[in-house]
């Protein structure tokens, strides 16, 4: 039995190979908006051609105008996205969901200020609408305004505490301001509501790490390695951070703990090597090199912040990283 998504990649294949009927652009839109992903470029190019087909029912009529006009907008296809937004402020005069998107038209005009009052408006009629409260989370990010964005998404999570998505948000613009603290706390939210994810526990063990101490570094070893255990070991981000993690503990001063001399380093630094000699053999003699020349004295008096490419692997670019199974390192 063929999958959707599979369904979808051959409708998408069709239409980049010529195909034009409404028939197939139909399927596609539909499948496009069944399974919520974006394909902007070929909803824009193809989805107007749909506007006006007789194929479409009443209902369905307005859900292409919708998905069309927010594809145009993404391609910055002002022309189509104006055209189905005209159309629909007449059909539903007093819609939220088409007045966001009348505000998504703002925004792509650069027209932030506009954009923020017009959704000002419309969470004034409808206040708890969390589509609105995300609008404005985009438009002060789309500024540069982190401190805003901030704001906006505390407001959110305020009234939609149990959407993972928003803290993981949350919690990368609190590191983009270095706010590791409160980064921190958002990672926490992120493990407790999906503890199988295994990004959730490699951002944590990053943050504890890059907050430096003694005790965050020990905790963060713990977390770098949980997220090695649900990768199967194959995350070059999570093994370098554990590797870098237990050389850390080894080389802090004062009182040492038992668990101190674990081993999980050296299995860490193994399976580097492993795993660059499986996908980029070219590199594997100079990996394994810089893990073995690498010393206690040196690890501690690396300032006490995660940055794989600047201080583990500082001569691989990122391009030269994502090779065969190594592909998880982003």
């Amino acid at each position: 039995m063929v999958s959707k998504t599979q369904t979808l990649k051959d409708l998408e294949d069709a239409l980049e190979n010529g195909a034009s009927d409404t028939g197939t652009i139909q399927k596609f839109l539909r499948m496009v908006r069944e399974l919520r992903v974006r394909r902007s470029e070929l909803v824009s190019q193809h989805g107007a051609k749909l506007l006006n087909s007789r194929l479409l029912g009443e209902e369905e009529r307005w859900l292409v105008h919708e998905q069309v006009c927010v594809a145009a907008l993404d391609c910055q296809d002002l022309e189509v996205a104006v055209q189905c937004l005209k159309k629909l402020k007449a059909k539903f005069p007093t819609s939220i969901r088409v007045g966001r998107l009348r505000g998504m038209a703002l925004e792509a005009q650069g027209k932030w200020e506009e954009a923020l009052v017009h959704y000002e408006k419309l969470l004034a009629e409808s206040p708890a609408n969390a589509n609105i409260m995300k609008r404005k989370v985009a438009v002060e990010r789309a500024r540069g305004n982190t401190h805003k964005a901030i704001e906006a998404l505390n407001e959110y999570l305020d009234s939609f505490m149990s959407d993972v998505d928003a803290w993981a948000e949350l919690g990368d613009l609190y590191v983009e301001n270095l706010m590791y603290k409160q980064a921190a706390f958002c990672f926490e939210e992120l493990i407790t509501a999906a503890p199988h994810n295994y990004l959730n526990h490699l951002k944590y063990a990053e943050v504890l790490y890059t907050m430096g101490g003694a005790e965050n570094v020990r905790n963060s070893r713990k977390y770098f390695s949980a997220a090695v255990d649900l990768t199967g070991g194959d995350s070059l981000r999570a093994l370098y951070g554990l590797w870098t993690a237990t050389s850390a503990i080894k080389a802090l001063k004062g009182p040492k703990d038992p668990e101190d001399e674990s081993p999980l380093g050296d299995l860490a630094s193994k399976q580097i090597v492993a795993l660059y000699k499986a996908g980029c053999p070219a590199k594997a003699k100079i990996v394994e090199a810089c893990v073995e020349d690498r010393s206690l004295d040196t690890i501690a008096n690396l300032p006490m912040q995660f940055d794989v490419g600047n201080t583990i692997a500082q001569n691989f670019s990122i391009q030269e990283y994502e090779s065969g199974s190594m592909k998880q390192m982003l």
